[in-house]
């Protein structure tokens, strides 16, 4: 492993475990962050924080998540994994539902001279997490399929 990989692992472990009072240890305070068609861009360590845990922490308490690849360059990490979790608090305009969601995402994060996460995006299909939960998600392959997605009459 790469030195941003060991630091988002421990970014990680802290994230997920809810201490976020070691956070510094791993991330500037000057983060700044965007989780694409949720939050926006967020200027502050601290407020990355809150976000997290009165929204989608707050609102899947289950969250797991699971990597499939990491592409560490220089001071960049780049990941694609599957995230999941019960939702049991309101989440994109929904009351809780109690129905499980999964969804698929795209993280990139970048280390400062102090060897500190200063930036991270995170992209997701959040329309497909909101149909899982209104119980509405049109079922999809698997695996791709070779088909036009804009081909209609």
């Amino acid at each position: 492993m790469g030195k941003v990989l060991d630091t988002y692992n421990r970014y990680r472990e802290l994230l997920f475990a809810g201490d976020f009072a070691h956070l510094t240890d791993v991330v500037d305070e000057g983060f700044v962050e965007t989780c694409v068609g949720l939050t926006g861009w967020t200027r502050g360590l601290d407020i990355a924080a809150a976000n997290f845990a009165a929204g989608i922490g707050a609102a899947f308490p289950d969250l797991t998540a699971q990597e499939f690849d990491h592409i560490e360059d220089g001071d960049t990490l780049a990941n694609r994994g599957r995230a999941e979790g019960t939702h049991t608090g309101p989440f994109l305009g929904l009351e809780p539902t109690g129905r499980r969601a999964s969804w698929e995402f795209a993280d990139l994060y970048r280390i400062g001279a102090d060897g500190r996460i200063n930036w991270h995006f995170y992209v997701t299909d959040w329309n497909i997490v909101r149909l899982q939960l209104l119980g509405e998600a049109p079922d999809l392959p698997t695996t791709p399929e070779r088909r036009a997605v804009l081909a209609g009459g």
